[in-house]
């Protein structure tokens, strides 16, 4: 029960950072005015593949390195 819950909480976590990285790029010079909505779907799909790749990283690095204790 412990491991879904940590599981949940990291994937949260790195989606939110992922989101937090993504809004330091300055991608209001390259979208039309007329694709804001386009953008931001653009965004969020984005954000949270990053997010879902790093959590498997950091889930599946964590796992190895107690396997080996």
């Amino acid at each position: 029960m412990v491991y879904h819950i940590v599981n949940v909480v990291v994937y949260i976590i790195s989606i939110a950072l992922s989101m937090i990285g993504l809004s330091c790029f300055r991608f209001e010079n390259y979208i039309k005015p007329t694709k804001i909505k386009e953008f931001y779907i653009f965004f969020i799909v984005a954000s949270v593949a990053l997010g879902y790749l790093f959590a498997s990283f950091i889930l599946s690095f964590g796992t190895l390195s107690f396997s080996y204790n």
